[in-house]
């Protein structure tokens, strides 16, 4: 009998791929931009360069967080199978950080730093612990996979606070925020471009933890009380 799971299967590790591909051409081109290693085109005068970038910021912020919100699912799986809506999700998100990588545009000014090349070996390191960090998730659920192949949904056990967890509620985006500051050079775009993500972290940062807060009620609210969200040594928020 044909396995009707095989086109959702097919799709989920599509989509696996193509959000895999997406962050890592776009921390190529932080990293090829941050050392100068990748040409810098002559940026255009006027607001036009401007604009562009921060339009590209507005679309991936909205379909970031907008495909993450529970309205929006609720709509997307009546359309999609429930099961394939994370892979999609991913899928997207590889797809959008592509399009704004590509689309980036060179903003005139001079650096507003310049420093050793030695730098980015702190980013290089900020990067690796992300991959570290991921052993204290389930990979397959977080991008969709174990979903679309078993044909079940999301199930939630109760909290568990294991490894960096236990250090800060996003180890994560500490490491994210490191890998694309830690630049030893600081051209105008890069600065405009790790601005705007920063900004999006922040803010999903609390859109994520209502979510937390919606499926763990108590456990989590205690967890947020007593770790704090990026920096070890400071409670925030």
């Amino acid at each position: 009998m044909k396995d009707t799971a095989m086109p959702t299967k097919v799709i989920a590790v599509v989509a696996y791929v193509i959000g895999i591909a997406g962050a890592a051409i776009y921390f190529a081109f932080v990293l090829g931009v941050g050392t100068g290693f990748l040409p810098r085109p002559d940026p255009v005068d006027g607001p036009l360069p401007w604009l562009i970038d921060l339009g590209w910021l507005m679309l991936f912020a909205l379909q970031h967080s907008g495909m993450a919100r529970r309205a929006f699912k609720r709509w997307w799986t009546s359309v999609i199978p429930a099961t394939l809506e994370r892979a999609i999700y991913v899928g997207c998100s590889g797809i959008a950080i592509v399009i704004l990588t590509i689309g980036w545009q060179p903003l005139p000014g001079e650096p507003i730093w310049q420093g050793p090349v030695w730098i980015v070996g702190i980013s290089l390191t900020a990067a690796a612990g992300i991959g570290i960090c991921s052993a204290w998730f389930d990979h397959a659920r977080f991008f969709g996979l174990q979903q679309a192949w078993t044909g079940k949904l999301d199930t939630w056990g109760p909290l568990r606070i294991e490894g960096p967890y236990r250090y800060v509620r996003h180890p994560l985006m500490v490491g994210l925020l490191i890998a694309i500051w830690a630049q030893p050079t600081m051209p105008t775009e890069l600065l405009l471009l790790n601005a705007g993500i920063s900004a999006y972290i922040f803010i999903a940062i609390q859109l994520e933890e209502r979510d937390m807060i919606r499926q763990f009620g108590v456990a989590y609210r205690r967890y947020r009380r007593r770790v704090p969200a990026l920096i070890p040594w400071r409670r925030w928020p």
